[in-house]
């Protein structure tokens, strides 16, 4: 990067922070900051309206008075964050300029951030602007709402600003037809004002939720304060010398301390949108209308009064950029004559490298572009969007970043895979409410059109490649060439051998550092990967002790980003490290001490492993979570003989139902902010707590990929079940039991060994099986269950196993039944009627040839033709196969 795109990076990070701390004073005041009186009193006449309450002018009131504690809560961020008082502060004025000349005081960084309700000069203009278009605020509306007093009663909510808690947007998702506006009081549902952790992403009734008095909810935001200002002063001292890097950190801490925090409580204004989404959206936007300004030269008192009038909002000044993975199930995937025996580390490797691929295409466009990691709005699920200005040279960079990735996926995946890339020209009018749904629906076009337009083929790109084969092709991926480095016994594909890396790092390791490729990474005990991605390097280390010692690096530049990807060890865990983090780590299956104790469960596949591979900590085979459901028969857990069930792997694969419709036209005034929740939000479902839960209550489970709306699972047949049925009842919750809002899955049982390809497919097809006509459905064993009747399947088990104990029944006997549900489901069958004959006459043999007390007998028939017969075969049909293969397999 030339030391013209270093300054303006470090410029817009600047105006990024700028931007998000402009309402820093919100979560100050409702935690009650100290300060000084008279100081306040300044800060309220330089930052707060004022509005008159007589015709003299003389009695009135001050509105919005956060904004006057974010200007006296700044300076408690100035001495842990880069250096914001001294040195280049353009394109604000530092303390020397500002002591020599007192007339620039309103172009500091802090005077922008805090007057956003009473902007003045074009860098405050910029940041109101920002706020008031990532709110979709049209001018009529906006200006009630900068007269509304924060201390009275929302009319929405009944609640002050302090007691007042965030809705769920998910509760307020309809499908059919407008969507309907609900009024705060008619929703059900808060979040809980905690930090970022597993359980802290779900709602809760407002009941338990909304504090009554004031003590109490400004005890809470007092307690949030705290820890948000130890969180900032533990982000290492070495990187606050470079920008990006220490704002990326910032933006993680923001968020894991204010995603629940009500960013809005005034003028009748819903408490919907958290204060982390409408900071990051009013960062990404101030940040692209400054550069689209300063690249016109449009940075004068005129330029601000067309943004106070907003005469030039229809220009279109934003650059829309997305970005989405495309052929991920093909490469996570592929095939390989070797793919079987390093199934488990393949298959987190490529899972884990999607998204790394993801990130670091992120990141190189945002390298590219000089851009602050604040820009990048999303980026979930192989997709991302990144706000940027719209200018010519932006969009001449643009193009060259997407022939490098698509250059970079063509000749390391020659096409299996790759990343579609688009700007879309959209003005600030665009994100009004009014409009802002029109815009949805034509990025959604935009990015289908992408995918049919896949690595410019028609245009530059050469259709067919001249490849050499001289080590034949890769054991793990028959489509790639292979070579053979000095000390690897066989031949591979680097990219391939990058992924069985990554396979074993990500059982060990839980920080990764990104460097740009000329660098050098040595010592620290670091896993490195051997191919370059879009011009950076990826390492691998554990410790904050071995990564701080890369302090040097991140004065120089050299080290672009550091990311933290643990687990946390429980669901309440507060999720900061004083690193940047990304949800994307898989949770990996790994030995402890009672598998080790109890090895004998996994006797009979000896064949299909190594003795070497049970070790504790390390991470599980497929074929040794095969054996884990696999229940002992008494208390001597050493013998083979005394361990029952059958050793299979359950393959869970599923995605939340109507996902576009949804984003398109589920919310009723979506805005660019609510939507930015929206998706955040929809993620974290399945990539902070579902692999939380796996770690912490289904550790067999390998989460190949959660994140975005969908997950695909491998874990031990039976208790697979289990978390698919505790996932739907979890899931309920988290979205405020809104019915509209659901998700299918399919799941496949079979024997370890299966190619990883055969399970995908297989999966694929039982969920696209379990969509059917009405979704919201799962299929096993070939058999379609809707989620709402998934309990009568569950008590039709346990009643099954009830009377199968009770009355020893044989297995003859149940086996039977599956007979009796064949004929039953035939309706073309001349017979089908019999059925119920049928099975009271073999539920009567065989209790008079098992119980000799006539009394008992007759309870008995009564007994099992209500739980086999009725609750069974009639009641669930052919879905009653589920509980028998269930029982039938747990007895093997």
């Amino acid at each position: 990067m030339t030391m013209q795109n270093t300054n303006l990076l470090a410029a817009s990070c600047r105006v990024a922070l700028a931007s998000y701390l402009h309402d820093l004073g919100k979560f100050a005041e409702r935690a009650k900051m100290e300060v000084n009186v008279d100081a306040l009193a300044t800060h309220k006449t330089q930052y707060c309206p004022f509005h008159t309450t007589d015709k003299g002018g003389k009695n009135g009131y001050h509105s919005h008075v956060h904004a006057a504690y974010t200007g006296l809560a700044v300076d408690m961020v100035e001495h842990i964050a880069p250096d914001l008082i001294r040195g280049d502060m353009h394109p604000f004025i530092n303390r020397d300029q500002l002591q020599a000349d007192h007339t620039l005081a309103t172009d500091s960084l802090v005077n922008a951030a805090a007057a956003h309700h009473k902007p003045e000069t074009f860098l405050q203009w910029i940041i109101a602007t920002a706020d008031r278009v990532a709110s979709g605020f049209e001018r009529d509306e906006f200006d009630k709402y900068n007269t509304a007093k924060d201390e009275t009663p929302g009319v929405q909510t009944g609640k002050n600003h302090y007691q007042a808690r965030q809705l769920s947007l998910l509760e307020q998702v309809r499908l059919e037809g407008a969507a309907p506006k609900f009024s705060a009081k008619e929703l059900k549902w808060r979040y809980p004002l905690q930090a970022l952790s597993p359980s802290s992403i779900f709602p809760q009734l407002r009941e338990k939720c909304e504090p009554a008095d004031d003590g109490l909810a400004q005890a809470q935001y007092k307690k949030l304060w705290e820890e948000f200002l130890a969180a900032l002063k533990s982000i290492p001292a070495s990187h606050r010398s470079n920008w990006p890097l220490w704002l990326d950190h910032f933006v993680t801490a923001w968020l894991t301390f204010t995603h629940t925090i009500p960013a809005a409580t005034a003028f009748g204004t819903k408490p919907e949108v958290s204060l982390y989404d409408h900071s990051k959206t009013t960062a990404a936007l101030a940040t692209a209308l400054w550069r689209w300004h300063s690249a016109r030269d449009q940075i004068d008192a005129s330029a601000a009064a067309r943004l106070q009038d907003r005469s030039d909002w229809h220009a279109d000044k934003l650059l829309l950029i997305q970005g989405d993975f495309f052929g991920i199930q093909d490469f996570i995937f592929a095939d390989g004559s070797q793919t079987n025996k390093a199934a488990a580390k393949l298959l987190r490797g490529r899972s884990f490298q999607v998204s790394l691929f993801t990130e670091l295409a992120a990141l190189k466009v945002l390298d590219a572009l000089s851009l602050p990691p604040t820009s990048q709005i999303t980026n979930a699920a192989g997709k991302f969007l990144i706000v940027a200005p719209n200018t010519a040279e932006v969009c001449t960079q643009l193009a060259q970043v997407r022939a490098d990735i698509n250059q970079w996926f063509l000749h390391h995946s020659f096409g299996l895979a790759g990343l579609g890339l688009i700007g879309q020209p959209a003005s600030c009018n665009d994100l009004l409410k009014g409009n802002f749904k029109s815009l949805m629906q034509s990025l959604f076009a935009a990015l289908e059109k992408a995918k049919l337009q896949r690595f410019d083929l028609t245009a530059t790109s050469e259709p067919i490649f001249e490849v050499a084969y001289p080590q034949g092709v890769c054991q793990y991926n028959d489509k790639l060439p292979a070579d053979k480095p000095e000390g690897h016994n066989k031949a591979s594909a680097a990219l391939s051998r990058d992924q069985i890396t990554l396979g074993s790092a990500l059982t060990r390791e839980d920080r990764l550092l990104v460097v740009r490729d000329s660098a050098e990474l040595t010592g620290g005990n670091l896993i490195q990967l051997e191919v370059p991605v879009f011009g950076y390097r990826v390492a691998f280390t554990q410790s904050q002790e071995v990564t701080g010692k890369f302090g040097t690096l991140a004065k120089d530049g050299t080290l672009q980003r550091c990311w933290d990807f643990s687990l946390p060890d429980n669901l309440t865990d507060t999720l900061w490290t004083g690193y940047a983090r990304r949800f994307i780590n898989a949770y990996v299956p790994r030995f402890t001490e009672l598998d080790l104790q109890t090895q004998a469960k996994y006797r009979g596949i000896e064949s299909d492993v190594s003795p070497d591979d049970v070790r504790f900590g390390a991470g599980k085979t497929l074929n040794h979570i095969a054996c884990e459901d696999r229940q002992p028969k008494s208390d001597r857990l050493d013998d083979v003989g005394q361990w029952l069930g059958q050793v299979a792997l359950m393959t869970l694969k599923g995605d939340v139902d109507n996902l576009g419709t949804i984003f398109q036209q589920g919310l009723q005034e979506p805005t660019f902010a609510k939507m930015a929740g929206l998706s955040r939000q929809m993620n974290a479902f399945f990539a902070i707590w579902l692999p939380a839960l796996c770690a912490t209550e289904f550790p067999n489970t390998y989460t190949v990929f959660t994140g975005g709306d969908d997950f695909f699972l491998i874990g031990p047949w039976h208790s697979t079940q289990q978390l698919a049925a505790r996932m739907e009842a979890e899931f309920k919750t988290y979205v405020a039991h809104n019915e509209k809002i659901t998700f299918s899955a399919g799941m496949v049982m079979t024997k370890p060994g299966q190619t990883i390809l055969t399970l995908a497919t297989q999966a694929e097809e039982a969920l696209s099986a379990a969509k059917g006509i009405d979704k919201n459905a799962l299929v096993l064993f070939n058999e379609r269950v809707r989620w709402p009747d998934w309990s009568k399947v569950q008590a039709a088990q346990d009643q099954l196993e009830r009377v199968r104990t009770s009355y020893d029944l044989s297995t003859g006997y149940v086996y039977g039944l599956m007979q009796l549900i064949d004929l039953a489901s035939d309706k073309s069958n001349p017979e089908h009627a019999m059925w119920r004959s049928r099975f009271a006459y073999r539920t009567r043999r065989y209790v008079v040839d098992k119980i000799r007390e006539p009394d008992h007998r007759q309870h008995a028939q009564t007994e099992l033709s209500m739980a086999l017969g009725k609750q069974g075969i009639e009641d669930l049909g052919t879905r009653y196969r589920i509980p028998l293969f269930n029982h039938f397999y747990r007895q093997r």
